[in-house]
């Protein structure tokens, strides 16, 4: 069986969604890979040495928050990968899920107060990633 993938970007809500991970993981003897993507692009800078800068900053700032998730999956007796991946969020998560042969993918569900295209959103990119790659996703 492939492993779990738990995308995820920090704070509060993600803890839940990681908390749902490690115990699928868990359940099924499986492993699992934090994966936290980051779209430097919002900043879209003309300066490719401050340009750089936020990459690197960004990538330290993933790599923290992965380390915390990894840390609360060894807590609760499941020994943890992570990952970090730059580019657009969702084609870059259903290109991971390939290149691990992902047999879940673990994601947080849209937050109260979100636009109601984000729930749509989140639906398609489900169903996508399930004929894509033939992964369950699960939305905690």
């Amino acid at each position: 069986m492939g492993p779990v993938v738990c995308a995820t970007r920090g704070g509060e809500a993600s803890r839940r969604t990681q908390e749902r991970a490690v115990a699928l993981a868990k359940e099924r003897g499986a492993r699992l890979i934090f994966l936290c993507v980051v779209d430097p692009d919002f900043a879209a800078q003309k300066d490719e040495a401050l340009k750089e800068a936020v990459r690197d900053e960004l990538r330290r700032l993933a790599r923290s928050l992965l380390s915390i998730a990894k840390t609360r999956a060894r807590e609760q007796g499941v020994e943890a990968e992570t990952a970090v991946r730059f580019g657009p969020v969702w084609p870059t998560i259903e290109g991971f899920l390939q290149e691990v042969g992902a047999a879940t993918l673990v994601i947080g569900a849209p937050r109260a107060g979100d636009e109601p295209a984000s729930a749509a959103g989140i639906e398609q990119f489900v169903e996508e990633v399930r004929q894509t790659t033939g992964a369950e996703v699960v939305v905690a």
